[in-house]
């Protein structure tokens, strides 16, 4: 499933984690991937990073939600519904369900 297409709109972000020795970065999430079900806990996972970017400004007001999710070739990009951005160049990801 491409990037775009995964289903992050509404999702709960509920911690990010960076392994700098791996070059991985690890969001755990919350999401709706089937309608009008609960939530299940999966994983969002990037390797090989080269850079990573995350405000928390809470310019729209304090929320964990995400709003939308893009790619633009290897750099993804995640605005939440606070407004703030998480800005991740990496050469792949994966998402599957799982805790961390």
């Amino acid at each position: 499933m491409s990037f775009d297409k995964l289903p992050l709109h509404d999702a709960v972000l509920k911690t990010i984690v960076v392994d700098w020795s791996s070059a991985e970065i690890i969001l755990s999430v919350s999401a709706f991937v089937i309608k009008g079900e609960a939530a299940v806990h999966y994983l969002l996972s990037f390797s090989s990073v080269t850079m990573f970017e995350c405000s928390r400004f809470n310019e729209w007001g304090a929320s964990n939600s995400i709003l939308d999710a893009k790619a633009s070739g290897t750099e993804f990009t995640i605005q939440m519904q606070s407004g703030d951005v998480i800005k991740i160049k990496a050469a792949s990801y994966v998402f599957q369900s799982g805790t961390l």
